[in-house]
């Protein structure tokens, strides 16, 4: 009884602190819902005006804006547009994007927004709708020239690689520089939804171990790409060579330089070790090229590059051999990463390999021979044929020979073409009475039908050393096929799995290497399991 007359007590208080007028005795029940909503609407206000404001005073860049318009693919987004005087600038960790911080005067309305203590009290029979501010414009952007990464895809504009943990200096200090080049330049970059505009990708190879960078720039034709204007007016060809030029002296002109970055808060330094061939040194771009692509996706390792500066080649170092990488070859990303991948694939041939120098390894998209010529020099093996797709590959993969000491047609042989049409010649080839191991290492796509068909019917090779960079997917589809029972399509004595290693080659990301080891099924075990 007494708690109930001390409730009632506290609601006719209740009461009559809202009837004082005061405003700080409303009743919470009714009204804290409106207030909650006006809260909610001022908080929106603040975050939509930090983001627009600054755009007020910047409509005299109209015009620009709209000279720009066609700059998309390779654009740095950048709310406010450009940084003025007086302005503070603020890198965001997960966009490497530049934002402009408004000052207390831009925030505008975002700080004439009704605060809690100056809401007018409201009679609780009053159903007049309290007065919205103003809506504020939609936020405007402008697009600066840059090169970066497509993290929200091609309609996302491109991230600075600063932030990323996973990616060295010498990167990022490449991407400085095109970033100094880009906007002063009078050629815009390419935009892939109406394929006009000229420069396109950059990739960047580098070896820590030599000091020698490589740096070839994808652009579309001078003339204009796939759609390019009729009235000619985005034909680029006047100026391309002097720019060329000029991109070539900045990348050129002094050594790599250890850009300024910004690390998210739990970033931890790797501990460098002094005593490594790759710390210490001076970096330089040692070779350039330029390659002219009209299509509209991407261009094959075989289409031509015009070099322009420096060396032909890059050269690196991995393990006990010495390997020149062309432009167009492939080449594991992270050297120190593929030593540890090629001593498991060395150690999973080791195993079966009784008289290694009768050996024959058939190295199945060989690339430029990292993985048939380390074998070969660990002695797990005495001879080596390799097969790949690429023409460049191969003819690395043949100087890669000589430069390890392997010049006999007799002890290795290269081989430009498609697996899939060549493997079963090759196999055909290959004396009966040698023993044969297989390595195969193909692209994210897996191996072709033809080439699963061809190792499964060759019962000869008693070891497959699958590496795969997509383990989760084409892998999986693959050992499916060279471990079903035998069919017409696929014949032969099945393989079964023996040993999966993964590596982790791309540190902060969700992939991996996957080595996988699969020997050939015995007789008794295929009658076993396969009696019908």
């Amino acid at each position: 009884k007494d708690a109930e007359e001390g409730e009632k007590k506290d609601a006719t208080m209740m009461d009559g602190a809202k009837d004082e007028g005061d405003g700080k005795g409303e009743s919470k029940e009714v009204d804290m819902k409106d207030a909650n909503d006006k809260v909610e609407e001022e908080a929106t206000v603040v975050e939509e005006a930090t983001t627009t404001e600054a755009n007020v005073e910047k409509k005299d860049d109209a015009s620009k804006d709209e000279e720009m318009k066609d700059w998309v693919v390779v654009d740095k987004v950048v709310e406010g547009g450009e940084k003025k005087d007086g302005e503070d600038a603020k890198t965001v960790d997960d966009g490497g994007t530049t934002a402009t911080n408004p000052t207390s005067e831009e925030k505008g309305d975002a700080d004439n927004s009704p605060k809690d203590s100056e809401m007018k009290e409201t009679p609780e029979n009053d159903t007049t709708a309290a007065e919205e501010p103003p809506t504020p414009p939609p936020p405007t952007f402008k697009k600066i020239p840059a090169v970066g990464f497509l993290a929200q895809g091609w309609s996302g504009g491109v991230y600075s690689p600063h932030c990323l943990q996973n990616m060295p200096d010498w990167s990022c200090a490449i991407a400085d520089i095109f970033n100094e080049f880009l906007p002063s330049s009078p050629i815009p970059p390419y935009d892939s939804k109406v394929h006009r505009g000229l420069w396109r990708t950059v990739t960047i190879r580098c070896s820590l171990r030599t000091k020698e960078c490589m740096v070839i720039v994808l652009h579309a034709p001078a003339k204009g790409g796939a759609g390019a204007k009729e009235d000619g007016s985005d034909d680029y060809s006047h100026v391309f060579e002097e720019e060329k030029e000029r991109l070539v002296k900045m990348l050129t002109k002094d050594v790599i330089k250890t850009p300024k970055r910004e690390y998210p808060e739990d970033h931890v330094a790797e501990k460098k070790d002094e005593s490594s061939s790759e710390e210490g040194g001076e970096i330089r771009v040692t070779s350039i090229y330029f390659q002219e692509f009209a299509g509209l996706s991407h261009p094959g390792p075989d289409h031509p590059v015009q070099h322009v500066f420096g060396k032909k080649s890059l050269e690196e170092k991995l393990g006990k051999c010495t390997f020149q990488i062309s432009p167009g070859a492939f080449f594991q990303t992270n050297t120190r990463g593929a030593e540890v991948l090629y001593n498991i694939v060395v150690d999973r041939i080791k195993e079966v390999t009784k008289d290694p120098k009768d050996t024959l390894l058939l190295d199945v998209c060989c690339g430029t021979g990292t993985i048939g010529l380390t074998c070969l020099k660990e002695g797990v093996v005495g001879r080596l044929v390799g097969v790949d797709i690429s023409e460049p590959a191969i003819d690395d993969a043949k100087i890669n020979a000589t430069k390890n000491g392997y010049t006999e047609s007799s002890t290795t042989k290269f081989i430009a073409s498609a697996a899939e049409k060549i493997l079963p010649d090759v196999m055909y080839d290959i004396p009966r009475d040698s023993p044969i191991v297989a390595v195969v290492d193909p692209a994210r796509d897996g191996l072709h039908g033809v080439v699963v068909r061809t190792l499964r019917a060759n019962e000869k090779i008693q070891r497959l050393v699958y590496v795969s960079c997509n383990p989760t997917a084409t892998l999986v589809r693959d050992a499916a096929m060279l471990c079903n029972p035998p069919t017409k399509k696929y014949p032969g004595r099945p393989f079964k799995p023996v040993m999966a290693q993964p590596v982790d080659m791309f540190p902060l990301t969700k992939h991996c290497e996957m080595v996988m080891t699969f020997d050939r099924m015995s007789k008794e075990e295929y009658e076993k399991y396969h009696k019908e």
